[in-house]
């Protein structure tokens, strides 16, 4: 099993921009809102030809108001237990406060290995760093995450006090970013397919700001699965870090290799979930449909479901998988979708078949005049996978209607019979040399 690293600390004393810093990465959330990082966030951390995971905790003691407080506590000590070694975080600026003292004693009773980590030193300050030897750590390095001072030196230390660290090669397997509307029930769902709670669940809407990595191991094949913030109407985002949610929601899907877009069975397909849909398609990558609280409807309610987004162009090649992540229901058939899919993104198409294809397209339907002009197509070719980007060439294409280019779409999507995945139609206009 891989070493743990885990750090932890306070709210506010920087332990996003260390984790940022050490991963050489911009994944945690970063913000002078206490309380932002609210489920654990891990990364691989290598150096040469050793690897181990970095643990990233909500931070202890947040607000008194803060609803999720329990649930922070619960993810931080059980960073903590899973962990060898333990990144304890203090801010110089600040200097001592009763929660980092209350901390250093939980962490003092327990037998893991623990380095003392001062932040923000860029900072003078009467007392220096001195004060904080009464935590009674041994070990202790100073750094300033916002100036990368010493970050370095921190990635050597945590190699130098960690055990087994065994070599291991690059983790391959397919990304799948999880999208939906708040409350929907994505972060219950994975940790259903998981098997272990690794992301904090709630029924109060929101819980999830930051998007979140699990590896899921199902019927002998490796997936990192994605959680993402939910994404609210726009009247009703007003923080700040909820807005850059909402863009790393975006993100996720642009790096992700499949898109499963999670619906709730007593209200399917609302105009939320309907702009959603188009925001992912606008990127082109594969999307699976998964319809939670599925336990909630008869089979009447699902079989009218199932007409309407027959019905519903928006819909059309798109799997629907029904779900209860809380009777553990339908991964199977889930899964088996996504396996599908996933094998549609890296498909080869035949130019041959698409040629077929455009002139069988052109003959039922003649390319019609634009002004003087009648734009040609001369043939098609795959430029790009996941997603599939068909490029045509000809003439005047530039002049080409919309309505004909959805209806190449269409002919091109029906043809090839890709479930769950996008086209996109890219158009290039041939020069004639004699001009």
């Amino acid at each position: 099993m891989k070493t743990t690293v885990s750090i932890v600390g306070r709210t506010n004393v920087g332990k996003s921009s260390i984790f940022n810093k050490l991963a050489k990465s911009k994944s945690a959330i970063v913000s002078d809102r206490e309380g932002l990082t609210r489920d654990l966030k891990t990364t691989e951390l290598t150096l040469g030809n050793k690897t181990l995971t970095l643990v990233d905790t909500g931070g202890f003691f947040t607000s008194k108001n803060d609803e999720f407080e329990e649930m922070i506590l619960a993810k931080a000590h059980e960073a903590i237990e899973m962990s060898e070694l333990i990144l304890f975080v203090v801010d110089k600026k600040f200097g001592i406060s009763p929660y980092d003292k209350e901390i250093a004693s939980i962490l003092r009773k327990g037998s893991k290995e623990v380095i003392l980590v001062i932040n923000k030193i860029d900072v003078k300050t009467d007392e220096g760093v001195s004060v904080f030897q009464e935590l009674g750590f041994e070990k202790i390095i100073e750094v300033s995450a916002e100036h990368n001072k010493n970050i370095i030196e921190l990635k050597k230390t945590i190699f130098e006090n960690v055990s087994d660290v065994e070599s291991e090669e690059h983790f391959h397997a397919p990304k799948i970013c999880i999208i939906g509307k708040p409350n929907v029930g994505k972060s219950s769902t994975i940790n259903a397919i998981s098997g272990n709670a690794k992301t904090i669940v709630s029924d109060i809407p929101g819980t999830t700001i930051d998007s979140i990595d699990v590896k899921i191991k199902y019927k002998k094949k490796d997936y990192i699965f994605v959680d993402t913030a939910g994404i609210r109407k726009k009247s009703k985002t007003v923080l700040k870090e909820e807005k850059f949610s909402i863009v790393k929601s975006l993100e996720a899907i642009k790096k992700s290799d499949l898109s499963i877009l999670m619906l709730d069975a007593k209200k399917p397909f609302l105009d939320q979930d309907k702009k959603l849909l188009e925001k992912a398609r606008e990127v082109g990558k594969a999307i699976v449909i998964a319809i939670n609280k599925s336990d909630l409807i008869n089979e009447k309610e699902r079989s009218e479901i199932e007409i309407n987004f027959q019905s519903e162009p928006m819909m059309r090649y798109l799997p629907v998988s029904f779900i209860s992540a809380k009777d553990k229901i339908g991964f199977k058939h889930l899964f088996d979708q996504i396996y599908r899919v996933l094998e549609n993104t890296d498909k080869r198409l035949s130019t041959n078949k698409l040629n077929n294809l455009l002139r069988k397209a052109v003959t039922e339907k003649s390319i019609p005049f634009k002004g003087k002009f009648k734009p040609k197509i001369r043939f098609v070719h795959q430029g790009g996978k996941n997603p599939h980007v068909l490029t045509i060439h000809g003439n005047s294409l530039d002049k080409l209607e919309g309505s004909y280019k959805r209806y190449l779409i269409n002919t091109f999507q029906k043809g090839l019979n890709l479930l769950g995945v996008t086209l996109k139609l890219k158009f290039v206009t041939t020069k004639n040399p004699f001009n």
